[in-house]
C-alpha cells in the first residue's frame, strides 16, 4: 500500500489504478484459492479483513487528501471500520475470540467502496468514459451502504457479547 499511496500523492492516478487493480485481483484470487483448496488458516482469516481495511483506509485517505474523493465519505468509511473493529475486539476480550464471517450487506458495501475508489481513480486519470457524475453517484451509494452495513454489524454483533464462543459470527470482508 505504500506504493499506491505514493502514486496517489504524486497524482500518478493511472499507475495507482493499475496497482490497486492488481492488489484487488490478487486478494480475490488468494481468497478463492484458499477456499477451493481448504487452505484457510485462523491467522489468515483474521488478517485478511485487517489488510482489506488498511487498503481501503489508505485509498480513501490519500484520495481525499488529493481532493479526488470528498473527506466526508472518507470519514464515513473509516468510522464504520473502526466501529466494527473496536466492537469485535471488545467482544473478543470479554467473551473470547470468535471468527466473524462476512455478511452479505458487508460484502456489498465493501464491493461498492472498492468500486468507488477505482472509478474515482479512473476519473482522476482522465479515462474518457468515467464521468464525475458516476463518481458522485458511487460516493452516495457508498455512504448509504456503509452506514447500513455498520448499523447491521453493530446490531448483529450484540448477541455475541453475551454468549460463549461458538466459532461463528459476523464480520466484514
Amino acid at each position: 500500500m505504500p506504493l499506491f499511496a505514493i502514486l496517489v500523492v504524486e497524482r500518478r492516478y493511472a499507475v495507482a489504478l493499475a496497482v490497486l487493480g492488481a492488489a484487488a485481483v490478487s486478494d480475490g484470487v488468494d481468497g478463492l484459492v484458499a477456499r477451493v483448496y481448504h487452505q484457510q488458516s485462523p491467522l489468515g482469516v483474521a488478517l485478511d479483513p485487517i489488510a482489506d481495511k488498511i487498503l481501503m483506509t489508505t485509498a480513501y485517505a490519500t484520495l481525499a487528501f488529493r481532493d479526488t474523493l470528498p473527506w466526508w465519505i472518507t470519514i464515513v468509511v473509516i468510522s464504520r471500520d473502526v466501529a466494527i473493529v473496536v466492537t469485535a475486539l471488545v467482544i473478543s476480550l470479554v467473551s473470547g475470540y470468535r471468527p466473524f464471517t462476512p455478511s452479505l450487506l458487508g460484502k456489498i458495501s465493501t464491493c461498492v467502496q472498492l468500486s468507488t475508489v477505482l472509478v474515482a481513480l479512473g476519473a482522476a486519470a482522465g479515462i474518457a468514459f468515467v464521468s464525475h457524475r458516476l463518481v458522485q453517484a458511487l460516493v452516495y451509494a457508498t455512504a448509504v451502504l456503509t452506514a447500513a452495513s455498520g448499523i447491521h454489524y453493530l446490531v448483529a454483533l450484540r448477541p455475541y457479547a453475551r454468549t460463549p464462543s461458538s466459532g461463528s459470527g459476523i464480520s466484514d470482508v
